[in-house]
């Protein structure tokens, strides 16, 4: 118990330098020092959780004093949704302590809470274009001039909340879509700064950096994949795999790509949590051993895969390669949108 607790006093001493060192930040005031401080912040805010989550008998006052700096965090560190979500876990923790206590608690968050919601919602119902695209449930609309249309919306909001991870998610895939890989790299690196922990944005970004980046920058962040000791997940093999595909495109002798491309496809479809994965991992599986092989790649790799219903509609003369590594990308970020962000 004792060293637990050591953890617990250890979390809260480095979360308390980390939120001084984000006021030091805000108070220099421009768009880079509030961006910094916002990443500070949300580090701060999992190192709450984390401390908390390490004390096996937490009592209650002490659950939600957690989870009330938690929200403090991502309220200051700009970031309403998420801390809509860290307001869920102090709303649950409050009715485990007596009224008199709760109201105390909450008197600094509460009101700085909610008008924080109030000035992000007054935002929101004046981007008419991301309004329109939240009611799709989408988040890239088809054509190029929606398209900016809804990332001038998403400036807007990611201007006055820095910390917005979702949308800083939203600008990569907007920026992405746009032919914009530079902004799209920027953006997508931003997401991951304040939320390093999310596995989705580090598999996004092998297949950006291979598509971005010189190709000696992008073998650099694909090395430290490949010397990376811990299971990376199905989501990291694939989209590792085909970022060595887009790389081998520029390569003279591509074979090595192609095998530690095949080796990747391989390892992620002992992990793949879902069909869908599954069937993109088999698909790159196919895809690269057809490579390997010199034989052109067809679209009976999508229907060997079980993506019989994207062969179909597919266009005949499309490059096959291409194909796969659209849908593949299409599946790792399919849960993402704009109802989810905003």
């Amino acid at each position: 118990m004792t060293l637990v607790t050591d953890v617990y006093e250890l979390n809260l001493a480095t979360s308390g330098k980390l939120k001084l060192r984000a006021t030091a930040h805000l108070a220099e005031g421009g768009a880079a020092p509030t961006f910094e401080a916002c990443v500070l912040l949300h580090e701060a805010a999992r190192i709450e959780r984390r401390a908390v989550d390490a004390l096996p008998r937490c009592p209650p006052s002490t659950r939600l004093a957690a989870s009330i700096e938690e929200c403090w965090c991502l309220v200051e560190g700009r970031d309403p949704p998420r801390a809509g979500g860290a307001w869920g876990h102090v709303l649950q923790d409050l009715g485990r302590v007596d009224g008199t206590t709760a109201t105390a608690m909450l008197a600094r968050l509460r009101p700085r809470h909610e008008e924080s919601e109030r000035q992000f919602r007054k935002l929101l119902a004046g981007c008419t274009h991301l309004v329109r695209l939240r009611g799709s449930g989408a988040l890239v609309p088809p054509t190029k001039e929606e398209q900016r249309a809804v990332h001038r919306d998403v400036e807007r909001v990611l201007e006055a909340f820095p910390g917005a991870i979702s949308f800083w998610w939203a600008s990569y895939r907007l920026l992405e879509a746009m032919g914009d890989r530079k902004g799209a790299w920027t953006s997508l690196g931003k997401a991951r700064r304040l939320d390093p922990e999310n596995r989705r944005f580090e598999a996004m970004s092998l297949l950006l950096a291979a598509r971005s980046l010189p190709e000696e920058a992008a073998d650099e962040i694909l090395g430290r994949v490949r010397g990376s000791s811990d299971e990376l997940g199905a989501e990291t093999y694939l989209m590792y795999a085909l970022a060595e595909i887009e790389l081998a495109k520029k390569a003279t002798a591509p074979k090595e790509r192609w095998l530690r491309a095949l080796d990747a496809a391989n390892a992620g479809l002992t992990q793949a949590p879902s069909e869908g994965l599954r069937k993109n991992l088999k698909a790159t599986q196919l895809l690269v051993t057809a490579l390997l092989a010199g034989k052109e790649p067809t679209l009976d790799i999508l229907y060997l895969a079980g993506l019989g219903e994207s062969a179909t509609t597919a266009h005949s003369t499309r490059n096959v390669v291409d194909l796969v590594t659209l849908l593949a990308s299409r599946n790792v970020a399919a849960h993402e949108s704009v109802a989810h962000a905003a």
